[in-house]
């Protein structure tokens, strides 16, 4: 009988990364790392496959969980996630300024202290195809090469992949499984534990989900439209508008037209909510304080989510108007230009061999759907957090940035307050030493 190593050894071989161009070739990779494709043809109804990425646990991997991160977009790309926000090695504007960039034009790559891989082994997929190097017949086909997506099918096409690199990686059902991400990946990730319940049969491990700044459904206002009343909760209690604007809008407007979005707004309500643009100003959505500027779909923009004009775009985000800026680092002092050096690094064609992925490929990357066609269909995933408690041991984490303006911390706590779960600690503050 062959042990774990040998299986792995014997059938994965030609998925294993030897190199990563970028990062020394007299240094180890910090763990072993894998990339290939998951043939999800069967499933799906027509060829499609699913780029993955794997990277081994920094401690043990025979026995450290599996923690599979998406990014969410819908149509962002996690190798966004793995190589410029949780990795073990990351991409920043620093890539590009390096004496071995400007030899080989390959950005370099940076050790990542925080990288995730050393609380367990990290499984990346991009989805749905053609969103990465994933792709459908032709591997440079653009965003809508795979056919129209929405939740539903999506949430097939992950469970698919998933159960083809169990399928691959059959020693892994030892490891306990975590599912994360972050955006619509609210979306994604509670819809494949759904999956994953539905299909028992298939045995894989699942533990857990946690959801960062997610979504929850078009009727709950969260990526689905809205009111606009957390929004504003949030710019004022940030100090970002002033407290006479505030109580100008509560008392033109109304709490039941913030909240609920129902009826239509009096003139002087339109008056008032216009005004938080002006007072606001620009700021990027994904971060208050983050002075970065960002592409790709991911950059500085002025959010005009609690504008009159301001509708949903398909179902999913709020407009968002592109301004760029020439602004410094990130106050918390992470490097900036991590999505730039990514774009740069999965066009060299080294990094392409590396990754086992075609010379061809049109590696796909964009946000709120852009480029591609999806409808947002799941309506409320609220029953089903509540089924999950009530009929589950899975462990279950809702987490948010309290300074993310997008998906903000008002609008978790808010849904999360009403799932009519008994409060087991009081609020109280955040501390290291407790």
């Amino acid at each position: 009988m062959l042990t774990p190593q040998l299986l792995l050894l014997t059938h994965f071989n030609t998925d294993k990364v030897t190199s990563l161009p970028g990062w020394p070739p007299e240094k180890p990779l910090p763990s072993n790392m894998y990339s290939g494709f998951i043939n999800i043809s069967d499933a799906m109804g027509q060829e499609m496959l699913c780029h993955y990425l794997y990277i081994e646990s920094e401690g043990d991997p025979q026995t450290d969980p599996t923690i599979m991160w998406t990014n969410g977009g819908p149509g962002a790309s996690s190798m966004f996630g793995i190589f410029v926000e949780l990795g073990p090695l990351w991409l920043n504007k620093d890539s590009l300024q390096t004496r071995d960039f400007n030899t080989t034009g390959v950005p370099t790559l940076f050790p990542n202290k925080y990288g995730w891989s050393k609380l367990g082994s990290l499984l990346m997929f991009d989805w749905p195809p053609p969103v990465g190097f994933s792709y459908c017949a032709d591997p440079a086909g653009n965003g809508t090469s795979c056919g129209d997506w929405d939740d539903s099918r999506m949430a097939a096409a992950s469970f698919a992949a998933l159960s083809g690199w169990y399928a691959r990686f059959d020693e892994r059902r030892m490891n306990p499984l975590f599912l994360t991400g972050e955006s619509y990946a609210g979306i994604y990730v509670p819809k494949l534990a759904q999956q994953i319940l539905e299909h028992a049969d298939m045995q894989l491990p699942l533990a857990g989900f946690a959801v960062g700044d997610g979504c929850l459904g078009t009727d709950t206002g969260i990526c689905g439209g809205g009111s606009a009343w957390y929004n504003i909760l949030f710019m004022y209690g940030h100090g970002q508008m002033s407290t006479l604007l505030y109580e100008r809008i509560i008392s033109s407007c109304g709490m039941s037209y913030l909240k609920t979005g129902s009826g239509s707004p009096s003139p002087e309500c339109k008056s008032a909510l216009a005004l938080v643009d002006v007072e606001v100003g620009g700021y990027f959505a994904y971060g208050l304080y983050d002075e970065c500027t960002y592409n790709a779909g991911i950059r500085f923009r002025r959010l005009r989510a609690t504008s009159e004009a301001a509708k949903p775009i398909s179902g999913t985000f709020p407009r968002l108007v592109g301004q760029m800026v020439n602004v410094g680092e990130a106050l918390n002092d992470y490097v900036c230009g991590g999505g730039i050096a990514q774009r740069v690094w999965v066009n060299q064609s080294v990094v392409r061999t590396a990754l086992h992925v075609p010379l061809t490929s049109n590696f796909f990357d964009g946000d709120n759907g852009e480029g591609m066609v999806y409808r947002s269909t799941e309506q409320n995933l609220m029953p089903f957090y509540k089924r999950v408690a009530a009929t589950t041991k899975l462990r279950v984490i809702v987490y948010n940035g309290d300074a993310d303006p997008s998906i903000n911390s008002f609008m978790a706590e808010n849904w999360t307050s009403h799932l009519g779960f008994k409060v087991t600690q009081p609020w109280r503050p955040w501390t290291l030493d407790s």
